[in-house]
């Protein structure tokens, strides 16, 4: 009999294959979008504090050099048992995990070093977020009249998390948030507070396809899309969020509440400490928004600090 978890790698391998994405077609793509693997080590030290992140790292031993051969045999004529013979074992496969799997690197960490918090792989994070990408969305207008669907990026353990509006002619293009000038904007914010989308920090937005004309999203719009950003927050588990503008802060937070009365204070988006600055499109509009978002962000500074971020990420 074969292993259970072999078959369905089996399966998810023949869907991968069959899908026509291209931006996973690589591992280079896919550490692009979430993250690389290879320099886990620069930003997270195992075991440095509790409230520090841990990544089980392998072992030559649990490396797998030798490939398995793969047969010759057409494949309309293979069975069962002689197509599964030519897979990789389920430690080598490029393909999602289920939550609940431990890896074979992962069940050799004990569960006394291992921080409740950081259960969860580097890569069984990265493989949700990517099965949750494959899941894609048609359920709005805007599925129709987008270019892409830009669906986030930063790191899939991020610390942090930045959740903007919905993507602008820039972001519909390249297929990736905040790259227009309100992105470099925000590339220079995070710095001052040592923060970094490749390094410590993943961002999305609340829409996941550009609205025409860059008009504000509507509220059936946002209601269709909220699940997905919800799912993205559940799978990183930041420590906190930092929302920016009017309708991230009502689309996740459940309030009618002005920006005014919204910045400079600590919410909570299911126990998740979250934090309201001007949108940086608004700062380049108005220039007069740039102190008070100064002081927000060192606000927002303050409590990364007073919640150990810095510390467990080497900042």
């Amino acid at each position: 009999m074969f292993d259970k978890r072999v078959l369905r790698a089996y399966f998810r391998q023949q869907r991968d294959l069959s899908m026509p994405d291209f931006i996973f077609s690589s591992k280079a793509a896919l550490d692009i979008l979430f993250g690389s693997d290879n320099n886990i080590s620069e930003i997270a030290s195992p075991q440095k504090t509790a409230g520090a992140l841990s990544y089980p790292e392998k072992t030559p031993a649990q490396s797998h050099t030798a490939k398995p051969t793969v047969s010759i045999v057409a494949k309309d004529k293979q069975t069962i048992s002689s197509r599964l013979s030519g897979l990789k074992t389920i430690d080598q496969l490029d393909v999602p995990v289920r939550t609940g799997f431990k890896s074979p690197a992962s069940q050799s960490v004990s569960a006394d070093n291992r921080n409740p918090e950081s259960s969860e792989t580097f890569d069984q994070k990265r493989a949700a977020l990517r099965v949750l990408y494959y899941e894609g969305c048609t359920k709005c207008v805007l599925a129709k009249t987008r270019k892409t669907y830009v669906f986030g990026e930063g790191r899939a353990d991020g610390p942090v998390m930045v959740i903007g509006e919905a993507p602008g002619a820039d972001e519909d293009d390249q297929g990736l948030p905040f790259v227009g000038a309100a992105g470099q904007l925000l590339n220079s914010m995070l710095a001052a507070i040592d923060l970094d989308r490749k390094k410590n920090v993943f961002i999305a937005n609340i829409l996941k396809c550009r609205p025409p004309e860059n008009r504000n999203p509507e509220s059936s719009e946002i209601i269709t899309c909220l699940p997905i950003i919800k799912k993205q927050i559940d799978i990183i588990k930041p420590k906190a969020i930092l929302l920016l503008g009017r309708i991230a802060a009502h689309s996740l937070l459940s309030t009618t509440d002005s920006i005014s009365a919204m910045r400079g204070k600590t919410h909570l988006y299911n126990n998740i400490p979250s934090m309201v600055i001007y949108h940086p499109a608004a700062l380049l509009r108005n220039p007069g928004y740039k102190r008070p978002a100064w002081e927000d962000l060192q606000k927002f500074q303050k409590l990364l600090t007073d919640l150990g971020v810095y510390e467990s990420t080497k900042l």
